[in-house]
């Protein structure tokens, strides 16, 4: 195996479907495929041995016997295991992706997706934390979706953030992906500044990382004038 390069697990209970993945994944050149698991508690039990390697990216399926896919995703932050996890399944279902967000996944794809969008998944989540693709977008934005009624809502949020606030909170978004430090630069105040803005709307919502951020802001329209 090569050390260099980011390693990813497959967890799907279909051995044909986990052999064309890994085939595929291989031949993409960038990733290494380093464990393969019929169903999250093989995930689980082989994570859970001493001295075992975590991976830099799960690449997992919903439903499987024993465990499922958001069994599995529940029991990773039950025990505090911060491994992105991007969910390749057939099921579009919009309530189960919002559970699955609400859990802290990084992104989202139906099996059906092409190799070159599974290619930039991959590359978005282990690059930037996150990949934020059509299907999750529609079910963040599903439900009582309309922009009259989540307008109040919407509001409440921006009286609660500042106007430098909302600014870096936008920065985050953007599709620049700056870095902190440029985004200190571009605001005209220091790295220190700028941790204590993420520091404020990481306790102002209870919101866990970057990738909580961009999925937060996108959800309630934040980026929008």
């Amino acid at each position: 195996m090569d050390a260099n390069l980011p390693s990813v697990v497959l967890v799907d209970d279909h051995v044909v479907v986990r052999n064309g993945l890994a085939e595929l994944i291989e031949v993409m050149g960038h990733y290494e495929v380093s464990g393969q698991y019929s169903n999250g508690q093989e995930l689980i039990d082989d994570l859970s041995l001493e001295g075992s390697k975590a991976p830099d990216l799960i690449l997992m399926d919903l439903t499987m016997p024993v465990m499922s896919g958001e069994q599995a995703v529940t029991r990773l932050k039950e025990l505090g295991w911060d491994i992105p996890v991007l969910i390749l399944s057939l099921n579009t279902d919009e309530a189960t992706i919002q559970r699955l967000y609400r859990l802290g996944i990084r992104g989202y794809l139906s099996k059906d997706c092409t190799a070159a969008g599974l290619r930039e998944a991959i590359d978005d989540i282990l690059k930037r934390g996150f990949h934020h693709s059509d299907i999750m977008h529609k079910a963040l934005m599903a439900g009582d979706s309309s922009k009259d009624a989540k307008a109040p809502e919407r509001d409440a949020i921006l009286k609660k953030l500042t106007a430098r606030e909302l600014q870096f909170l936008r920065l985050v978004c953007n599709d620049a992906e700056y870095t902190y430090e440029q985004m200190a630069t571009t605001m005209g105040v220091s790295r220190r500044t700028v941790d204590g803005y993420r520091e404020s709307i990481f306790d102002k919502f209870d919101i866990k990382s970057k990738t909580g951020l961009v999925l937060f802001a996108t959800r309630h329209r934040l980026t929008e004038d």
